[in-house]
């Protein structure tokens, strides 16, 4: 036996059985993960879930056809469930296998088409992401993938292995219709592999080339409108210095004021009727309208109208927007690093693939190539859950909410809605009380000048009647 067959035949044993282990773990996390509330409401979140579902289904049959049978064949462990069943149980492995397959493929490139779509028309992004169109395709791509795969019933079967002393049967190409099945074979290799590759390819080359000339265009903007918020932000901390200093003036006046009331009220109704002269009229202890409207403009109504100015409600408005923003590049982000990963994973097989149909797969060498790079293309669905991990925030907690057992923070709506509140209520806090707490400092609030002594109450509380 050579080198590299050696190689290729222990890491066709452990390599597949880690990385397929490895696999069914994530997925199933990421299943658990994306059937919460909080992951129901996206579309790309159903296709990410429906993706979860397909890989799993896909590796737990790689595991009972090629891992076990790979095992049973160096060390005669005789784990190979699959090939001593029966010929339906055979078929219909292989028809889920196929299916699984493709279907893995297609739905990527949906939801790659899907961001394309979102990138390039944003405000559409309600209508083009719904979960009810997300179904209908997945039905759709389900459906085509069953019939495209009709091939498969009549091609395996249960088969007894040539020069074996023990009889060894496999669930295999039956020999009669395996130029046939070739044909077939070239057909699903471009279906699944290759058309997808390509359009992948290139709806990924147009999205990051429209993020390209989106994110120029934001600096070109943020480079003219630092210096016009430099000056505003400069004319509001000037006009909110002078607002402040002319409320302290006005208080310490009406300190001023209240403390020669007092004084006056003790010396008795000479001086009251000399305050009531330089006051003016007045009318059920307050000031006539007359007066009012002759005053001018004073401090406080100053401080008011700077603390309406302060409370704009364009501020939550560029927060909204803002904030659906870095989620909406969050998810793209996400959604890229799968459709790379599927180019990136699935390019080297397809090559050696094509290689050693050419040789019509007499070739030793790339045979053994060749089974070295299916553990790439079989990685493609196994590392979906740890890029699920690198690129997103909310994914990260939810697998720690998983992981620490905390199913009803994770699957109650009210739970789940009520920590996302509490998630985000300090900052939104920060933001959205601090001109509140400005405009109790500041501003006089019509009822505490009801509340007020006037002048002729201090009055008549303070001197006796006689």
């Amino acid at each position: 036996m050579s080198t590299l067959a050696a190689i290729e035949q222990y890491m066709s044993i452990y390599g597949t059985l880690v990385l397929t282990t490895l696999g069914i773990i994530g997925n199933i996390l990421s299943i658990l993960i994306f059937l919460s509330p909080r992951y129901r409401r996206q579309s790309s979140h159903f296709y990410l879930l429906c993706l979860a579902l397909s890989d799993l289904c896909f590796l737990i049959i790689n595991l009972f056809e090629d891992t076990f049978r790979n095992h049973n064949q160096v060390y005669k462990s005789h784990i190979n469930f699959l090939d001593r069943s029966s010929s339906l149980i055979c078929i219909f492995v292989q028809y889920a296998r196929n299916v699984t397959r493709s279907l893995s493929s297609w739905i990527i490139v949906s939801f790659t088409i899907e961001r394309l779509l979102v990138v390039f028309h944003p405000l559409k992004r309600a209508i083009i992401c719904r979960r009810k169109i997300a179904r209908f395709v997945v039905c759709i791509l389900f459906s085509l993938s069953f019939v495209s795969n009709i091939n498969v019933p009549f091609h395996y079967g249960i088969i007894t292995q040539e020069n074996s002393t023990r009889n060894d049967s496999i669930c295999d190409i039956i020999p009669e219709h395996r130029q046939i099945y070739m044909r077939f074979a070239i057909a699903t290799m471009t279906t699944v592999y290759l058309v997808p590759m390509c359009i992948i390819g290139l709806v990924n080359m147009l999205i990051c080339c429209k993020l390209w000339r989106k994110s120029l265009l934001m600096e070109n903007n943020e480079t003219n409108i630092i210096p016009k918020e430099r000056h505003r932000v400069f004319s509001r901390r000037h006009l909110s210095h002078i607002t402040e200093f002319l409320s302290c003036l006005h208080i310490s006046r009406r300190s001023s004021t209240s403390s020669s009331v007092t004084k006056q009220s003790i010396h008795g109704r000479t001086s009251s009727f000399n305050q009531y002269q330089s006051i003016g009229p007045v009318k059920n202890g307050y000031l006539s309208d007359d007066e009012n409207r002759s005053q001018p403009l004073r401090p406080n109504s100053l401080s008011s109208l700077s603390v309406n100015y302060t409370i704009n409600p364009k501020h939550s408005v560029t927060s909204i927007k803002t904030y659906i923003q870095s989620r909406t590049h969050r998810v793209t982000a996400t959604l890229l690093l799968v459709s790379f990963s599927f180019l990136v994973l699935n390019t080297p097989y397809c090559v050696v693939w094509i290689a050693n149909y050419a040789q019509s797969f007499r070739n030793d060498t790339l045979r053994s190539i060749k089974e070295i790079t299916e553990l790439f293309m079989l990685t493609n669905f196994c590392i979906n859950f740890l890029l699920y991990c690198v690129s997103g925030k909310v994914f990260r907690g939810e697998l720690i909410c998983l992981l620490r057992c905390r199913w009803r923070e994770l699957y109650d709506r009210n739970e789940t809605e009520r920590m996302a509140r509490r998630r985000s209520r300090p900052r939104n806090e920060i933001q959205l009380n601090e001109p509140k707490l400005k405009t109790r400092s500041l501003s006089i609030n019509p009822n505490d000048q009801l509340n007020r002594p006037s002048v002729s109450s201090i009055y008549t509380s303070r001197v006796p009647s006689t």
